[in-house]
């Protein structure tokens, strides 16, 4: 089945920002109230705007509430002035700014932010300052192009700094939040997961309790990015939170919808199918016909993963009777959804109505980037499937413009991929292999194991199915040399009965050199062909390490969702197991990843397991860790025994070694070279030590110790335990030869026969 794009629901971009909490129906009207009483002073200034701020915040652009917000705003600039109110005029110009924004008059509304910003930098107001910032972003929307996101993050950057200096934390968290949420936008993944953990340790050191927001938008950064047991992790966390807190908002639509969109990633269509459902019910309540338009896709995408073709096609024709498409935008999605399942269902002739209502709806002025793609993921597979190739290599141009020009290398990476299979389908084959091979470059610098498996799919077929050519091409190039041989043998037998003795060295000597030249040429396409079944083997063993560790991953997240209904022993046994998985998954996601396909760099993998055993334990006091390592390459039969070693050790002493919580407790780890070219792995804490008896009873050995022994003969290697101000773990042994050295073997005798 192709692939399904699914519509995320957003959080914090695009949102409006206000210098204070939201105005209140009841704050308002006691504003309004006091008006009429109030003095002219500061504090009838204060009212004014609170009361401007509640319409320009009401639901809806309705033109009377913005006139009754501008009125009220204009009486407060005019006091202000009267009054010689500094900060008044700002917040007036911020208040006009936000106004004129609702009015879709964006100019007006950038020149009063840009006298907001003027004036508060004037008089050092750094809080109203940073406010001024927050309100500007949103005239630069984060889709338009990368040039745009980042002056928004730039600006946000501002905002950030303005906030730090007037010391407001909650201010500092949301910017934090904003940034971490932009840089998702961008595909920089790890600064945003590193700016998003930021705002959330700042709400928590102020104990802010509607976290539901922060953690949703970590759950759809770690979604993906692929990192699915995370996503899952905080989607739940956000759940959770939202429903203690009674929050009915839109906010919980988003919530559902994100973790609706890691499980449809994991293809767990059913349990994505019960969250957008739970996302349609929250939005249905708030009457939020957006929302609902775009859930109704992912409902509708699910069934189609599910196979469910004519239930998704029931479900969208009452989706739509019930709440049609409120704006273009929604129109758009809505028009694309029955596109692609009356694609998948054959019936082209309905599904061509919808496709050219969708082409009419791409001539309409003022689409943005978002819209755009969504037509053109619908439009291309369909004319691809009708046959209508011309229509299809058009808006496959537009469409690879748009991936251009928003520096999205995943979009040009599918845009590559759809040019292949319309060039195959017309026997273009060279140009399809073209599209094909840049499709995988593009892939290759943005690959993500878990959130390519798809795609992954879809490259393993195409190989097989290259693979197959090239074994029929080989095989016809081996005949045609074989008859090629046969003719000039049977030329040469007639050339020596028709030539006399006299010629017979120099027929001689051109039978030889005729030979030579044959062996010469067939050698170099051998070693070419030995080359080529050498880097498909790499990929293979890659593509082996990249489903082993999806396998673990898989078991990880079985365990995860085990240890929910587990008791203490059960959960922490739960918990030990999965330390063990992801010691050895750790491992097959490094070689995955790596150039290398056989060995792994022990520096990276070990700070990465020591990383994870940290935050597995990190609910207990805190311990100081001292890691020092080389930067040496193990083969896989023997980084896995080490990462289990360490897990193992590592566990331990974070379980046992510290019965005090004291500020000076420390886990010591090394892996180094030795002179005589031996390995020396170290793991060493200042616990309280093993008893005294102990070493000298192998009957005393729990099961961790039992393990480090198993595997550390399994690697050949020698163990000694030391009991002395803690316990000290000392494995030295032999590195085996990696099969990259196998390769790279094979590879330098390659290039000699060549040479010679």
């Amino acid at each position: 089945m192709k692939n399904l794009s699914i519509v995320i629901l957003l959080l914090c971009i695009g949102n409006c920002y206000c210098h204070a909490q939201d105005i209140t129906v009841k704050e308002a009207t006691d504003a309004l109230g006091l008006l009429k009483v109030a003095k002219q002073d500061t504090n009838r200034v204060y009212l004014l705007q609170k009361a401007g701020r509640f319409y320009i915040e009401k639901p809806g652009e309705h033109k009377t509430d913005l006139d009754s917000a501008l009125s009220l705003i204009q009486e407060a600039e005019q006091l202000s002035n009267k009054l010689s109110f500094q900060k008044g005029i700002s917040y007036s110009y911020l208040l006009y700014s936000m106004a004129y924004r609702e009015k879709r008059d964006n100019e007006r509304g950038k020149v009063m932010i840009g006298k907001a910003i003027d004036m508060f930098a004037r008089i050092k107001y750094t809080y109203g300052l940073g406010e001024a910032y927050m309100e500007q972003r949103n005239f630069y929307s984060a889709f338009a192009s990368k040039e745009i996101l980042f002056q928004r993050i730039d600006i946000a950057e501002k905002a950030l700094l303005a906030f730090k200096q007037a010391g407001s934390k909650v201010q500092i968290a949301h910017c934090l939040k904003e940034i971490g949420d932009l840089y998702s936008i961008d595909g920089d993944y790890t600064r945003s997961i590193k700016k998003l953990k930021e705002a959330l340790a700042v709400y928590q050191s102020i104990n802010y309790s509607r976290l539901q927001s922060i953690y949703d938008i970590l759950s759809a950064v770690y979604s993906i990015s692929g990192e699915y047991k995370e996503a899952i992790r905080y989607g739940l966390l956000a759940m959770k939170t939202g429903e203690r807190l009674h929050d009915e908002t839109a906010q919980m639509s988003t919530i559902y919808n994100h973790l609706g969109i890691t499980y449809y990633y994991l293809k767990d269509y059913e349990q994505a199918y019960l969250y957008f459902k739970k996302a349609l019910t929250v939005a249905e309540k708030n009457k939020d016909l957006n929302t609902i338009n775009s859930l109704a896709q992912n409902i509708s995408h699910s069934l189609l993963k599910s196979h469910k073709y004519s239930e998704a096609l029931v479900f969208l024709k009452d989706i739509t009777k019930r709440y049609p498409p409120p704006d273009i935008s929604s129109m758009i999605i809505n028009k694309a959804s029955f596109v692609t399942v009356y694609e998948l269902l054959k019936q082209y002739t309905q599904g061509q109505t919808y496709c050219n209502e969708l082409l009419e709806l791409a001539e309409k002025p003022d689409l943005s980037p978002g819209d755009y793609s969504i037509i053109y993921t619908a439009v291309i597979p369909f004319t691809i499937a009708t046959k209508q190739y011309k229509l299809a290599q058009k808006y496959l141009q537009l469409e690879k413009k748009l991936a251009e020009k928003s520096g999205s290398l995943a979009d040009l990476s599918v845009n590559q991929l759809s040019w292949f299979e319309v060039d195959s389908a017309q026997g273009n084959y060279l140009s399809a292999i073209a599209h094909y091979q840049l499709h995988k470059r593009l892939n290759d610098s943005i690959f993500n194991e878990a959130k390519s498996q798809q795609i992954a799919q879809l490259q393993v077929q195409y190989e097989t199915e290259k693979k197959d050519q090239d074994i029929k091409l080989k095989a016809q190039s081996i005949n045609l040399l074989t008859k090629q041989t046969q003719v000039q043998q049977s030329e040469i037998q007639k050339s020596e009965i028709i030539r006399n003795t006299t010629l017979a060295g120099i027929v001689l000597l051109g039978i030889i050199m005729g030979l030579l030249y044959n062996q010469y040429r067939i050698k170099q396409k051998t070693n070419k062909q030995l080359q080529h079944l050498l880097t498909e083997k790499e990929w293979l063993l890659k593509e082996v390490h990249h489903r082993v560790k999806n396998n673990l991953q898989t078991v990880l997240s079985l365990l995860e969702s085990q240890s929910h209904s587990l008791s203490n022993d059960a959960l922490q046994a739960i918990q030990v197991s999965q330390n063990r998985v992801y010691a050895m998954s750790l491992i097959h996601k490094k070689l995955y990843q790596a150039t290398n396909v056989a060995s792994i760099n022990m520096e990276e993998y070990l700070k990465e397991l020591i990383q994870h055993l940290r935050e597995s334990f990190s609910d207990g006091y805190p311990i100081h860790f001292h890691q020092n390592y080389e930067s040496i390459q193990l083969d896989v039969s023997q980084a896995v025994p080490i990462g289990l070693i360490v897990n193992e050790a590592v566990t331990n002493a974070f379980k046992y070694a510290f019965p005090k919580q004291e500020s000076n407790n420390s886990i010591s780890v090394e892996c180094k070279q030795t002179e005589n070219n031996e390995i020396l792995l170290t793991i060493s804490d200042n616990g309280k030590g093993l008893p005294a008896d102990f070493l000298t009873k192998r009957s005393n050995e729990g099961l961790g110790l039992k393990l480090i022994r198993g595997l550390t003969d399994d690697i050949d290697g020698k163990l000694t335990l030391t009991s002395d101000n803690g316990l000290s773990i000392f494995i030295s042994f032999k590195a085996t030869p990696t099969l990259n050295d196998a390769i790279d073997k094979t590879r330098f005798s390659l290039v000699n026969a060549d040479a010679v």
